[in-house]
C-alpha cells in the first residue's frame, strides 16, 4: 500500500514538474531573447543563449522607443482602474448580500449576465457613448470602461465570501454605534482580504493587458499604454525590431509578475475558503 501511494507520488510529482516548466519556460525564453539581435532571432536558435548579449535593446526600449512613458500611462489606468472596481464591487457586494431592499434580486442577476457579456460586441456603442461625451483619447475613458467590464466578477467574488460572515457581527457593531460605511471598510473588508487581493490581482491583468479598448479609444501618442506600444515594433520601417520588442515585453511583465508573487498566497486562501464556504 506504501508502495503504490509512493508511486503515485511519483507521478503527481513529474505532472506537477513538467506543468510548472511548462509555465515559467516562455518567461524564461522570453528573458534570453531579449538580449539577442533580430538577425540572431530569426536565423539562429532562439531557444539557445544569446552569442553576444545585446543589452542596448533595453536602453533603446527605455530611451528611444519612450517606454518609460507607456509603462507610467498603463500604471495611471491600471492603478485608476483597480480602485474604481474594488472599491465600487466591494460596495455592490454589500449591499447586495447584507441588505434587504426591493431589486435587489434582479439587480443580481443583472450583475451575474455581465459576466456572459463579451466586450468586443458592444465596443460600437461605447466609442458612440464617448465620443459624445469628449473622452476618446483621454484616460478616462479606459478606466470608466475596463472597471464597467470587471465590476461583475468582483462583485460576485465578493458576494461569496460575504454571504458565509455572521449578521452577529454587524449587529453588534450596530449596537456600538457604528454606520454602515464603518462596518464595511473596518469589519467587513479586512475579512474578506483574500477576496479582494483575488479582485485586485484579476482587474490588474485584465487593465494592464487591455489592447482592443486601448487601440480604439486612445489615437494620439500622449496616453498610449504598454499593449499599443508593443505593437509598434512590428511597423518599423526596415521591419520587426524582435529583439528590443523581447527586451519591452520583459519591462512590461515586471509588475504583474511581481504582483502575483506577492499576493499569490491570497488567491489560494481564496481558492480554499471558496471551497469551504460552499
Amino acid at each position: 500500500m506504501r508502495i503504490q501511494h509512493k508511486w503515485i507520488r511519483v507521478v503527481l510529482t513529474v505532472i506537477f514538474g513538467i506543468c510548472a516548466f511548462c509555465s515559467v519556460y516562455p518567461l524564461f525564453w522570453m528573458l534570453l531573447n531579449s538580449f539577442k539581435d533580430t538577425s540572431e532571432i530569426m536565423t539562429g536558435s532562439s531557444f539557445g543563449l544569446p552569442s553576444f548579449w545585446k543589452f542596448e535593446n533595453y536602453t533603446d526600449a527605455l530611451f528611444k522607443r519612450d517606454i518609460l512613458k507607456f509603462f507610467l500611462n498603463s500604471v495611471i489606468v491600471t492603478g485608476a482602474t483597480l480602485v474604481l472596481t474594488v472599491v465600487s464591487a466591494t460596495m455592490l457586494a454589500y449591499a447586495l448580500t447584507r441588505m434587504r431592499w426591493k431589486g435587489a434580486g434582479k439587480l443580481n442577476k443583472v450583475v451575474t449576465l455581465g459576466i456572459l457579456l463579451p466586450s468586443q460586441i458592444v465596443i460600437v456603442p461605447i466609442f458612440v457613448m464617448l465620443r459624445e461625451m469628449h473622452l476618446v483619447n483621454n484616460p478616462m475613458s479606459l478606466i470608466l470602461t475596463i472597471s464597467a467590464f470587471n465590476i461583475a466578477m468582483a462583485t460576485l467574488m465578493a458576494c461569496s465570501f460575504m454571504k458565509g460572515i455572521p449578521m452577529e457581527m454587524e449587529e453588534a457593531a450596530v449596537m456600538d454605534g457604528a454606520g454602515i460605511f464603518t462596518i464595511l471598510f473596518k469589519i467587513i473588508t479586512p475579512i474578506i482580504k483574500p477576496a479582494v487581493a483575488t479582485m485586485c490581482i484579476n482587474t490588474f491583468i485584465n487593465s494592464w493587458n487591455e489592447f482592443i479598448y486601448a487601440l480604439v479609444l486612445i489615437n494620439g501618442e500622449k496616453y498610449r499604454t504598454l499593449p499599443i506600444a508593443l505593437m509598434n515594433y512590428s511597423s518599423g520601417k526596415y521591419g520587426t525590431d524582435y529583439g528590443g520588442m523581447f527586451a519591452a515585453m520583459v519591462i512590461t511583465s515586471i509588475l504583474p509578475v511581481l504582483l502575483f508573487v506577492f499576493f499569490s498566497n491570497q488567491v489560494e486562501k481564496t481558492f480554499s475558503a471558496g471551497a469551504i464556504l460552499k
